[in-house]
């Protein structure tokens, strides 16, 4: 009976050590560009120093955002704590007809916080790039539709 029990407990042990331990969930990268401004590329780094490469934005649609998929931003999809990550992206500068650079490549970098719960089958991380310059994220089941409205003959400045 004593080896029985032992066994029992060991078991419970280890269920519930791997129900509490879920395994990190990859998320598609996207980015969305609202600015003015190709974005050249982004990447997305997490506070140990983890970091994924979101590619280049052109610049948002009123229907699309912009980006491409890259893969992966690592997430705990049972965590009940907000994640904070690093965005850094290069603006790309402002040419005259010659080439020569008006205003040259912009290097910009913040923190963004993601906060649970996330949806459920959750796929994509959402890099929102605003006018402003702030930078918001999301962590989404499918790609979401711009979030401000854009007109549609939206051009880069020359």
């Amino acid at each position: 009976m004593q080896f029985s029990s032992s066994i029992l407990t060991a078991s419970l042990l280890v269920t519930m050590t791997g129900c509490s331990q879920a395994k990190p969930i990859g998320l598609a990268i996207e980015g969305y560009n609202y600015t003015n401004r190709y974005i050249v590329d982004f990447t997305v780094t997490d506070e140990d120093g983890n970091g994924a490469w979101g590619g280049d934005v052109l610049l948002s649609t009123p229907t699309a955002g912009g980006g491409k998929f890259t893969c992966c931003v690592m997430l705990e999809p049972s965590t009940r704590h907000p994640v904070r990550l690093k965005i850094k992206w290069t603006v790309e500068g402002i040419y005259d007809s010659s080439g020569k650079a008006v205003l040259p490549d912009v290097q910009k970098e913040t923190w963004v916080t993601v906060s649970p719960p996330y949806p459920p089958e959750a796929h994509n991380f959402e890099v929102h790039f605003y006018p402003d310059g702030h930078v918001e994220a999301a962590v989404t089941h499918w790609s979401s539709p711009p979030r401000i409205s854009l007109p549609e003959n939206r051009k880069p400045v020359p």
